[in-house]
């Protein structure tokens, strides 16, 4: 026990031996450095404080000088810093241009000099005095015989401190690194006063020089003026100070820890060769340890393989080589498998809104809650990418066990996510499949549930779709409406179609609404939902919606020249909130505006409340700058989304286009109208100009015309018809009878609801005419 003891401390000796030995010999070295510095200091201080009181001598030498000369001269100058003194201390003839200096001179001369000694010392310096906000020194001088009468008289010459030190130069034999003070030394009081210092306080150990009265000129006052210098810095600088025990501080620690490791290599060493026979008995059991470590490891880099890092789930080669194993062991045997694949809804705007760490956490939780559900034996739950999630489920076949676990997996995501400080709602949409008795690949079960996925992600009606044999038809169908998409560019299939606005006041149509169709050389005619969606996964949207708008604005000047003169009339296209992310969107319009000579009062862009909450402060900020331009604004299909009152005070909107037909023929209930009605009042009551949409009959128009409602669309008044039929309608007339053109219409026939175009960000006219 008592080795245990000593060995520490034998240890720990020389190091503390080295720290006293260079501490106490580099303490003496920086003390002497700092005794040396400070008589430098002093010496070179001194050597200013005698340079600056010889040149304060050599000003008051000058300064009693000057007093001499006048009291020869004759007649006797005046002056502005000049004047006569009796013997009495009053002005005989004073010729300063300050009197109260003067006067102030010659009572403090006359306070301080005592009359016995006037004539032993005719001569004399006064100061300094405080008159005011100076201190004045004055010099006397006897008049020459026959100047004056037989009562004694001096000249007086003074100046004050300022002048003096300026004229000294002391600013230039101080220079910028030493603070001064000019101070009188009274010897009855035993203190000093400070007249004139750099600094508030007093100098502390300064240097001091003495200020010698020039001959025949001795100091009247008690005491005799002496010049302090001290550095600013100090006699020794601080930083220097700091320096010098730093770097004996780090001196210091180099050789103790280098005498620490030395001591400590010579006590390994020493404890090596005694120890080598206890490591040769130790070696089977520092090998058993390895072999457990290693083993620990293996475990470890097999679950960082199998599992994802963030949530703790297996990962999707997990959930692949269990699928197949299930697969593998299910032929020949009864008994089903069922595969949901889950994607979590706006995952990516969380990403961007919140960040990723937001993101993992949001999967993380997310994850904890589908556990809970899926918690039958051999379920396996999985995180299969970015934003969706694997469960395998044993034993389950397609009927209401699928869809009770599909909802109870919705059901799961009700309740809000606290992420980093926010609470948000999120939801997911389910694709599965199930998988009977029989050969199967992994590969292709997957598939299926992606195919279901897809689907359901299309779907707003329902948010899990389970996969049926002809959903694979309809994946291939959209790889080649992709395809053929590409193409339609190419050959100009895609044409505009618009449909008249009515004045239901009036009558008369004010303007139309673009809609785009694409006339597929197999498919027929196609709605918008049918390739919006491809046409924005392939990035073709942009081309597309340049098109449109520029298309738009040429026709709106080709109708201003065709229509009489004062006509006023305006066109609408449809935007998305990938419009709105687009920088350049403003700049594009207004620069296409300025190309057409298209006045911005006849271009109008609608938006629907389902594009403007995945990103408010863009939206927003895209809005007003799109207002600027002097383009309106419509909050398109208000009444089947949300419907929050808080977009139509959020964002700059001019019109509200209610949608569907709240009111039709023999309608008997009344809360419908009273719905409709409160939507336009509410929409007039904002400032906007509501519009309605699907207009379908004589008795809707009527009764929303009686409701307030400025305007009506749908095709009670016109379908979408050619851009020729349109002007016609807004020059006052009515769209061909389909009866008799039928050939004309038919080509183009469809129910479709509006597009929706998202603003591209490139300049081209690169699509059709």
């Amino acid at each position: 026990m008592s080795l245990k003891r000593i060995q520490p401390r034998s240890r720990w000796l020389p190091a503390l031996l080295v720290l006293a030995t260079v501490a106490a010999g580099g303490a003496r070295l920086v003390f002497l450095s700092v005794q040396e510095h400070a008589d430098q200091a002093r010496r070179a201080a001194e050597g200013v404080a005698a340079r600056c009181a010889n040149a304060i001598e050599s000003q008051l030498a000058a300064l009693t000088t000057a007093a001499a000369r006048a009291a020869s001269a004759r007649p006797l100058p005046t002056g502005q810093d000049r004047f006569e003194m009796g013997s009495d201390g009053h002005l005989a003839a004073s010729g300063a241009s300050n009197a109260a200096n003067a006067r102030a001179i010659a009572s403090e001369w006359a306070a301080t000099t005592p009359a016995s000694s006037i004539s032993a010392t005719p001569g004399a310096l006064l100061g300094p005095l405080r008159e005011g906000s100076e201190w004045l020194v004055a010099a006397r001088a006897p008049l020459a015989a026959g100047a004056a009468p037989a009562a004694a008289r001096w000249m007086v010459a003074y100046t004050d401190l300022d002048r003096l030190f300026a004229q000294a130069q002391l600013a230039r034999l101080l220079g910028p690194t030493y603070d001064f003070a000019l101070a009188q030394h009274d010897p009855g009081a035993g203190a000093r006063r400070i007249f004139l210092s750099s600094q508030t306080q007093p100098l502390g150990s300064p240097a001091t020089r003495l200020i010698r009265a020039p001959a025949g000129f001795p100091f009247a006052s008690h005491g005799a003026l002496e010049f302090q210098v001290r550095p600013r810095v100090g006699w020794y600088p601080t930083r220097t100070l700091a320096s010098d025990v730093g770097l004996l501080a780090l001196v210091t620690w180099l050789l103790t820890f280098i005498t620490h490791d030395l001591t400590q290599r010579t006590q390994r060493l020493q404890a090596a060769l005694g120890g080598s026979r206890r490591r040769l008995q130790s070696a089977h059991q520092q090998l058993q340890r390895e072999i457990e470590q290693r083993q620990a490891l293996q475990q470890s880099v097999d679950h960082a393989r199998y599992h994802d890092p963030f949530t703790g789930l297996p990962n999707r080669r997990y959930f692949m080589d269990q699928l197949d194993r299930r697969l593998r062991l299910a032929r020949g045997r009864s008994g089903d498998l069922g595969v949901f694949l889950i994607d979590i809804d706006r995952f990516e705007l969380i990403n961007e809104t919140l960040g990723h760490t937001a993101g993992d956490e949001l999967m993380v939780q997310a994850g904890r809650r589908f556990q809970k559900v899926a918690s039958a034996e051999g379920s396996v739950l999985a995180r299969w990418g970015g934003d969706q999630f694997a469960l395998l489920v044993p034993g389950i076949s397609a009927g209401e066990t699928v869809r009770s676990l599909a909802e109870e997996l919705q059901t799961a995501l009700q309740e809000p996510f606290d992420l980093r400080r926010h609470r948000l709602s999120v939801t997911a949409r389910v694709g599965l499949t199930t998988i009977d008795a029989g050969p199967h690949r992994a590969e292709d079960v997957m598939r299926e549930a992606d195919v279901a996925l897809s689907v359901a992600k299309r779907q707003e009606a329902s948010n899990w779709v389970a996969y049926t044999p002809a959903m694979g038809g309809d994946v291939a169908n959209m790889v080649s409406l992709e395809a053929d998409l590409h193409v339609a560019l190419e050959r100009r299939e895609l044409k505009l179609l618009y449909q008249p606005i009515v004045d239901l006041q009036g009558g008369g149509a004010v303007g139309a609404e673009a809609l785009l169709r694409w006339r597929h050389p197999v498919e027929g005619v196609l709605r918008p939902d049918r390739f919006l969606s491809i046409a924005e996964d392939a990035g073709l949207i942009v081309p597309i919606t340049r098109w449109t708008v520029r298309r738009v604005c040429r026709l709106a000047g080709e109708w201003r020249q065709r229509l009489p003169a004062g006509t006023s009339f305006f066109l609408s296209v449809n935007l998305s909130a990938v419009a709105l992310r687009d920088p350049e969107l403003d700049d594009y319009v207004a620069e296409l505006l300025r190309e057409t000579a298209t006045p911005p009062e006849m271009l109008k862009f609608e938006l629907t409340e389902g594009g403007l909450i995945s990103n408010v402060a863009g939206a927003r900020e895209m809005l007003e700058r799109l207002r600027s331009t002097g383009v309106q604004l419509m909050l398109d299909d208000f009444g089947t989304g949300y419907s929050s009152l808080n977009y139509l005070q959020l964002f700059p909107f001019d019109y509200v286009k209610i949608d569907r037909p709240l009111v039709s023929d023999g309608d008997s209930q009344r809360g419908v109208a009273s719905l409709a009605s409160a939507m336009v009042q509410l929409a007039s009551s904002l400032g906007l100009t509501p519009i309605a949409e699907v207009v379908e009959s004589q008795a809707t128009a009527d009764a929303l015309a009686e409701m307030g409602c400025h305007f009506g669309q749908g095709n009670f008044f016109c379908a979408p018809v050619e851009a020729e039929e349109a002007l016609n309608c807004l020059s006052g007339g009515t769209p061909a009878e389909r009866s008799a053109h039928p050939e004309a219409y038919t080509q183009w026939e469809d129910d479709s609801p509006t597009l929706v175009l998202p603003a591209g960000s490139i300049t081209e006219e690169n699509g059709p005419p």
